[in-house]
């Protein structure tokens, strides 16, 4: 049997696997990031579940503080998937009640981020997730909760300015588009669930802007 074929596919191979090993040993990129980031966050439309129908008191309640924790792995240089956790919350009161409103995001990521810098780096990634709403309020002295979970669908963009190679400040962005189909309600001793249809009173759609610190290894 002719041997030549054989050793010709087993020196490609191993010139691949050489070659595959040096360029990752000479990568110029951590493929690990963490960052944590707070700001601030707006809903588009009237938060639902709320105690009073006012639009002054659904405005303020539809801004409040946002927050998030990311982990992303850079496989290739323009290529990274993560996941994200993104928290929102509010409160107000009125001479009926009170609100504390919580809206919670968990959810895979998947995107892009620009070629290696020394110090800039844009990342812009997207992806599902569930999310997750508490309204714990209070309407005449009595204590009303509101739960409910729905899908929604987050839209992340980040610039971090490396102050070294592990170690970055950044700005992002964030847009979490999502739609209640139902709640749960327990007030006054009953428990009951309500199913919405469509209306902006249903939806959680918002934007974030934050600041925080991402680290690299």
């Amino acid at each position: 049997m002719n041997q030549t074929p054989v050793k010709a596919i087993l020196l490609l191979i191993v010139f691949t696997l050489s070659c595959h090993t040096r360029l990752f040993s000479q990568r110029d990129f951590e493929r690990h990031e963490f960052s944590f980031h707070a700001g601030y966050g707006v809903m588009f439309h009237h938060p639902p579940t709320l105690t009073l129908s006012t639009h002054s008191y659904q405005r303020t309640l539809a801004q409040g503080v946002s927050w998030d924790g990311q982990y992303n792995f850079r496989p290739l240089k323009r290529f990274v998937f993560g996941g994200i956790y993104s928290g929102f919350s509010s409160k107000g009161s009125h001479p009926e009640g009170k609100d504390h409103l919580w809206v919670h995001f968990i959810g895979t990521q998947i995107g892009m981020c620009n070629a290696n810098t020394k110090h800039w780096q844009i990342r812009v990634t997207t992806g599902p997730g569930g999310v997750i709403l508490r309204n714990n309020s209070e309407v005449f002295g009595k204590t009303r909760k509101v739960k409910a979970f729905t899908i929604g669908l987050l839209t992340n963009a980040n610039l971090t300015y490396k102050l070294n190679p592990n170690l970055g400040v950044s700005l992002g962005v964030q847009y979490m588009y999502s739609e209640l189909l139902r709640m749960r309600t327990h007030y006054h001793g009953e428990r009951v669930i309500v199913k919405l249809d469509g209306n902006n009173d249903t939806n959680l759609t918002r934007i974030n802007f934050t600041t925080g610190l991402s680290y690299y290894f």
